[in-house]
């Protein structure tokens, strides 16, 4: 499988300022990593040199011939009742899916909008969910785009569980999907933190699953960490992807941010190691299975 990173591995220095997307991109590369799912945010698509910027983005990626796999569509909301600011984020998401068909992306991931609360209504938190992504859904078909819809992270495994958001559970989020006709992005963060068996999730999806957020934590808050750095049993993980035939990339949701300057590089390659790992698990569980037939 191929190895793919999110570009918000690195994005601030530890002064706060801003990282250069060409230092971005020569940084994951230089970890390890060949592929990339393109983060995308308003602040970015509602510049008035969007397209120039963009533009330059799909050029370094193919001068350091590191292909852009995958995307994620904005999920940074506006407050609900600001109108001029939905309108804007709506116009940002559309200019996203604009840039990611042109960029020849396989997926990009959705998040439904979902907030937690202790009042949850199941059919009220439907009706919501889906009426927010049946535009973007239908914009998508007409654009070519296959967006795949993915799981939430509930509160913590410690917090109170009459607290809760839609996507948490996967029987609501497959049903969703099914309903919409989108794929399903798999956070194994989110999951953890949701309290699922990453076996028994992954194999619930099925043929859904159209691409990975891979991240690690100790079910508590989503720290997005290198993979077993938490307490995901990545044996699981490996043994859900073989079960369901998973054909895309290894994808990493991943970050260096908030480490120090000095010590990045090695963390990164450390993520990048750590995908290898299991991967080839993978290929274990992939061989076990051949034997067994």
């Amino acid at each position: 499988m191929k190895h793919c990173v999110t570009t918000k591995i690195l994005m601030r220095r530890q002064d706060g300022s801003e990282v250069p997307f060409e230092e971005t991109l020569l940084f994951l590369k230089a970890a390890g990593f060949e592929e990339i799912d393109m983060g995308l945010e308003p602040p970015l698509l509602l510049a008035s040199d969007w397209e120039e910027q963009l533009e330059d983005r799909l050029r370094l990626c193919e001068r350091e011939q590191i292909h852009i796999r995958y995307a994620h569509m904005p999920y940074h909301y506006p407050k609900m009742g600001d109108a001029e600011g939905w309108e804007a984020f709506e116009l940002a998401t559309r200019r996203a899916m604009d840039y990611v068909v042109r960029a020849g992306v396989d997926c990009a991931a959705i998040h439904p909008r979902s907030f937690m609360t202790r009042d949850y209504d199941p059919e009220k938190e439907y009706r919501e969910a889906k009426a927010f992504l049946e535009p973007y859904q239908d914009y998508a078909v007409q654009k070519g785009l296959v967006l795949a819809l993915e799981n939430m992270r509930g509160p913590g495994q410690s917090a109170d569980p009459a607290i809760r958001r839609f996507g948490m559970a996967m029987e609501e989020t497959i049903s969703l999907a099914d309903e919409l006709g989108m794929g399903i992005c798999w956070d194994t963060g989110h999951g953890n933190i949701s309290g699922h068996e990453q076996y028994a999730a992954i194999t619930q999806i099925g043929k859904r699953l159209r691409m990975v957020h891979l991240n690690d934590n100790f079910a508590e808050d989503d720290v997005h960490l290198a993979l077993f750095l938490g307490n995901i049993d990545w044996k699981q993980v490996a043994k859900g992807l073989v079960a369901v035939g998973y054909k895309g990339s290894l994808n990493t949701e991943v970050q260096c941010n908030k480490r120090p300057d000095a010590l990045r590089p090695l963390y990164a390659r450390y993520m990048a190691e750590a995908v290898q790992e299991l991967d080839e698990m993978i290929q274990a569980e992939q061989a076990a299975a051949l034997q067994a037939e």
